[in-house]
């Protein structure tokens, strides 16, 4: 059955109440990097309400983009929910109720029309201020009703717009009045009449969406095309658990680091992902028969992408000397040649790192633990030998003895050293600094300490004491 989830807060308050009779789940307000947490599948459908915007990070519009792009149904209304549908509804996000509709013609633009200072869920977001898209709808009313003239109230909005959210509440109405020239005797009344007659356009709303959701629709038959970028690749990443960040001793892209530099059987893993990889991708690309070799196959779907032809012409090779040592030129077959090739130019897409693609298969791995255990003893060595100078860290160790480290651990002359690395999935020599500067004391004094095994179960850990 499909999933039906519902971010509210402040504005439908009693949410979970009012959707006890059916199978919709409620969330608290929605903020950047909880949609790529949910795990959906096509025909879920995601309603939005309320959002962080202030105390976190906004809800991004690529990460309900993707959403699309999977084929989640996407709905908002509200709030945070209005002012999304109002920006992406030509992707196909769906736009409810009234407040969303002044948005998308262009009756309201300011983003704090619905803004709210408001309490904790334990005290049910308890309103703090008043938004001022229910204020205008109140002050329409009340001139309605005779109490007031349209263009007093439009003074009124002209002082209340430029006053900060938090301040804006029906209490203050005397203060904003005397800063637009009211009567303060119509300013109290006025003031009255909302506090007795408030309408909340936003509980309105968010009721019919989540009325809305209650009903099934059927999924479109074109969603978007989403491009991953590196921002949306980074956000999916930390949201599925890898953590990818850009310190090494952040989340678990410091251990694959470990792993990348120290495990002398990372090459050949590394490989193994690669041709993985690309031959998954000439099945779905290429309509190819599902491998019975991946390094073959991968072979394959490089001629698809017109990088050579097969069989391979050496006049037509001369790009793989980039590519390649001379030695590897002169000894290994062409299509070893080329194999080699794929591996050290791979990337996900232009732009984009790949990280992913190993950690996923690095985690299930007995030694992914006593990686990790190496990132922390690294990184006691250097808090314990900068802790002497605080005006130095990591960053000011000597890129060449760096370079000079790994070109000995690794058996290989400095002018191979890059290519090396992009055995190991490091992309250039600056990559390789920037991986190695957090080890490089821990390598250098205690280089039985840093060592791995990415397959072997019983690989050496790292869980001594450094000297």
């Amino acid at each position: 059955m499909p999933r039906r989830l519902l971010f509210a807060g402040p504005s439908l308050p009693d949410a979970a109440e009012l959707a006890r009779d059916s199978d919709i789940e409620v969330l608290p307000p929605v903020a950047a990097g909880d949609l790529p947490r949910l795990s959906l599948a096509p025909g879920d459908a995601v309603g939005i309400v309320d959002g962080y915007f202030h105390q976190v990070g906004t809800v991004r519009h690529k990460e309900i983009l993707a959403l699309l792009g999977e084929g989640v149904r996407v709905l908002g209304a509200a709030s945070m929910g209005a002012l999304r549908a109002a920006e992406l509804d030509v992707f196909g996000m769906e736009g409810i109720g009234r407040i969303y509709a002044d948005y998308r013609d262009g009756r309201l633009e300011a983003d704090d029309e619905v803004t709210l200072l408001h309490s904790t869920p334990e005290e049910d977001y308890r309103p703090l201020s008043e938004p001022l898209v229910c204020m205008r709808a109140t002050f329409s009313q009340a001139v309605a009703a005779g109490v007031c003239d349209s263009e007093t109230i439009a003074r009124l909005v002209a002082v209340l717009a430029c006053w900060p959210f938090g301040r804006r509440s029906y209490d203050g109405l005397a203060a904003a009045g005397r800063e637009a020239g009211i009567d303060p005797k119509l300013a109290r009344e006025i003031g009255q009449y909302c506090v007795a007659h408030r309408l909340d356009p936003k509980r309105s709303d968010a009721i019919l969406l989540l009325d809305a959701l209650r009903h099934e629709r059927p999924t479109p038959l074109d969603p978007p095309t989403v491009n991953r970028t590196s921002f949306l690749y980074l956000w999916q990443t930390a949201a599925s658990g890898l953590e990818i960040g850009d310190s090494p001793h952040q989340g678990h892209l410091g251990a694959l680091r470990a792993c990348q530099l120290f495990a002398a059987d990372y090459p050949s893993f590394h490989r193994g992902v690669i041709f993985r990889a690309l031959a998954a991708k000439c099945v779905e690309e290429c309509g190819s028969e599902p491998p019975a070799d991946d390094a073959e196959t991968a072979l394959r779907h490089g001629e698809h992408r017109g990088l050579y032809r097969l069989p391979a012409d050496p006049a037509r090779l001369a790009f793989l000397a980039q590519w390649l040592t001379a030695a590897e030129r002169e000894t290994l077959p062409r299509s070893a040649q080329l194999l080699t090739f794929l591996v050290r130019s791979f990337r996900v897409n232009p732009g984009l790192t790949w990280e992913e693609l190993p950690l996923r298969q690095l985690r299930e791995k007995p030694s992914w633990e006593d990686a990790r255990r190496l990132v922390r003893l690294a990184w006691e060595v250097n808090d314990r030998v900068f802790a002497e100078d605080q005006e130095r860290d990591v960053n000011d160790l000597s890129h060449e003895k760096i370079l000079d480290l790994f070109a000995d651990r690794w058996g290989v002359a400095r002018d191979e050293l890059e290519l090396a690395a992009m055995d190991r999935g490091l992309e250039s020599l600056d990559s390789l600094v920037m991986a190695g500067r957090a080890f490089y004391l821990l390598a250098r004094y205690n280089p039985n300490l840093a060592r791995l095994t990415v397959e072997a179960a019983d690989a050496p850990t790292a869980s001594r004491s450094a000297s």
